[in-house]
């Protein structure tokens, strides 16, 4: 049985899906890479739920200046969590996406996108 997926709608700071895509691409272990830009997307989204749900506290900048539309799908219960979380934080989706985006990014790239030079405050 597959689980349902649901598409959210981003707006995403230019350039930020295609880092999305290279980081797909070189992270990418199947031999057909059909759905690996989903996977890291799921990858992104589930390990800021779990940060939050660890406890951590994370910043979540305003994400200013030209944005593309991109469209994804997160399985539900995934989507259910995300929705918890922007709604108990009384979050936008966007800034959610940024922070959850911009984390994945830098755990596994370093900075690669000319926006997280500003994104994570040090919280004391």
């Amino acid at each position: 049985m597959t689980q349902t997926a649901e598409k959210l709608g981003l707006f995403l700071s230019e350039g930020l899906h295609q880092d999305m895509v290279s980081a797909a691409e070189r992270l990418n272990t199947r031999k057909n890479p059909r759905g690996c830009v989903r996977l890291i997307y799921e990858r992104a989204f589930r390990e800021l739920v779990e940060a939050l749900e660890s406890g951590v506290e994370i910043a979540f900048p305003a994400v200013r200046g030209a944005k593309d539309r991109v469209s994804v799908r997160l399985s539900r219960p995934l989507c259910l969590r995300i929705r918890r979380h922007t709604d108990g934080l009384n979050l936008k989706l966007t800034d959610f996406a940024f922070a959850a985006i911009d984390r994945f990014l830098q755990s596994n790239k370093g900075d690669v996108h000319d926006a997280t030079h500003q994104a994570y405050p040090v919280l004391g």
